[in-house]
């Protein structure tokens, strides 16, 4: 009886161990998905935000670019801080921080403070996504079994990007705009109650801090961030943001060669000279340009062509969602069958193909027309996001994990703000002038053209105009719109199946080695 006991011990440790790993997924995907969540409610809580605290266009920009703003600029110096001062404490902190900038929404009187309030949310979020992805690295040290852990953990992403405009919406119709936040709360109060019981503390043994690099690495990153967002707003050719681009391009040179002589830097940039490990960075930030950009697009039809509700429009943006967070799972078991590169390689064909096939939708067609481009986009991004973040983490020694960790999430959030920018800019720069070629076309003279122009791109009503005008504008401008919104999905398209190109020729398995 002695000796058949042994095994049993034996054996329970490593099932008690394992069970221990997935608890922590489970618990840092809280944290993950408590950060997606605020993402995609923010979204859908814009137009109330704005009715109900008088904001100009131009500051409602900032809303949600506060967000990410923070998260780009800070999200690969606390994958280095994860690294030094344990990555469980770094995501305790980022969680805590997260919820404290949540309840500072739900209360804000006025923009300022809701801006504060995202800006407080994107150190939080920043915090948490490189050290989450990071215990998950530690965590699960087997190849195959971390691949698996990275498909959950991105999931986790989808899913909050999928329930966060459901219960937005739900919320809306009941309460106003500053209810939105409580889902953030609940999230980051349960997270921060479980990480100190499921997730066990690891740090690097010998990293050492590089001050230079991170105050050199956030300044070069939160000026060109800052460039492309208010560019987007205001202009890319003003004089602020000319200086920004200065200031970004003299941070870079420096951190550059600051960086390449450092025995102990915060990035390595080294493993840019992997062709390999460059394009998976560079398939992170495409896929999540392709991804917010089409959704966001998707969601500006939803609003202002087809009249749907924050709740409509989240239940109508599912058939992208759901199939990311379902194919997200089974993404990794998939790439380990038939190798990385032809896994992205299909996800960049697919999610192309399903941005062109939204080119179909109409200003009068109705969903039928868009829901299969959507599930189209929604599968091919699945294919993406786990596999290139597997494929980033596992191309650098263990040791480096957190260096891996920021880096794929800072070129995923750089490309998460990209797309909305330019895709967004696009529509929006566009719509003017296809509506005065459909006004054009329908004899409308030019003068009265222009004025109807721009009051139309104003948001002005078509109340007082004459009946005749007021008809052809109803239809001019949703087919203006819509012209409007296929320049941008076609521009989204191109540049995910122009993508395939290096994925196919650089991508390996695995990828580059330190």
């Amino acid at each position: 009886m002695v000796f058949t006991s042994q095994p049993n011990t034996a054996a329970a440790a490593p099932t008690t161990e394992a069970r221990r790993r997935w608890f922590a997924l489970f618990v840092v995907g809280l944290g993950v998905m408590m950060t997606f969540v605020n993402v995609s409610s923010t979204i859908s809580a814009l137009p109330p935000i704005q009715d109900d605290l008088h904001m100009s266009a131009s500051m409602l920009v900032w809303v949600s670019s506060a967000f990410s703003l923070a998260v780009v600029s800070l999200v690969l110096s606390a994958g280095t801080l994860s690294d030094l001062l344990g990555r469980r404490r770094v995501f305790c902190y980022g969680v805590a921080l997260f919820t404290l900038g949540s309840a500072l929404a739900f209360a804000a009187p006025n923009a300022g403070l809701l801006i504060t309030a995202q800006a407080v949310m994107g150190v939080g979020a920043a915090a948490v996504l490189p050290s989450s992805l990071s215990i998950v690295s530690h965590a699960f040290t087997d190849h195959h079994e971390r691949t698996g852990a990275i498909s959950v953990w991105a999931s986790c992403a989808g899913l909050g990007l999928a329930i966060g405009p459901l219960v937005a919406g739900a919320l809306l119709d009941q309460a106003s705009w500053h209810a939105v936040y409580l889902t953030n709360l609940v999230l980051g109060v349960l997270a921060l109650v479980l990480a100190p019981l499921f997730v066990a503390e690891s740090k690097h043994p010998t990293r050492q801090f590089d001050p230079a690099g991170v105050l050199l690495g956030t300044i070069a990153i939160a000026s060109a961030t800052y460039a492309i967002i208010q560019g987007g707003a205001s202009g890319y050719g003003r004089p602020p943001i000319i200086v920004a681009y200065v200031v970004f391009a003299v941070s870079l040179v420096a951190f550059v060669r600051l960086e390449l002589r450092h025995h102990d830097p915060m990035l390595d940039l080294r493993l840019f000279k992997h062709a390999s490990f460059a394009t998976v960075m560079t398939i992170g930030a495409v896929t999540m340009f392709g991804f917010v950009g089409i959704s966001l697009l998707t969601v500006l039809y939803l609003e202002r062509i087809a009249h749907a509700s924050a709740l409509e429009t989240g239940v109508k943006l599912l058939p992208m969602f759901v199939p990311y967070i379902v194919v997200s799972a089974l993404a990794g078991r998939l790439a380990r069958r038939v190798g990385i590169a032809p896994v992205l390689a299909a996800g960049l064909v697919l999610m192309g193909a399903g941005a062109l096939a939204l080119l179909m939708v109409g200003p009068f067609s109705g969903y039928g027309a868009m829901w299969p481009g959507l599930f189209v986009a929604g599968v091919g991004s699945a294919l993406l996001v786990a596999p290139s973040t597997a494929a980033a983490v596992n191309s650098v020694p263990p040791l480096q994990a957190g260096m891996a960790a920021g880096s794929v999430n800072m070129f995923r959030q750089l490309g998460s703000v990209l797309g909305p920018s330019i895709l967004g800019t696009l529509a929006t720069t566009r719509f003017p002038k296809y509506l005065h070629e459909q006004l054009a076309t329908a004899g409308v003279p030019s003068d009265t053209s222009e004025a109807v122009v721009a009051g139309a791109t104003h948001g002005g009503s078509t109340g007082q105009l004459p009946a005749p005008l007021a008809h052809t504008l109803s239809l001019a401008v949703p087919r203006a719109f819509t012209d409007a919104l296929h320049l941008g999905w076609l521009v989204g398209g191109v540049v995910l199946l122009v993508m395939v190109i290096p994925t196919v020729l650089f991508v390996r398995h695995p990828p580059a080695t330190s």
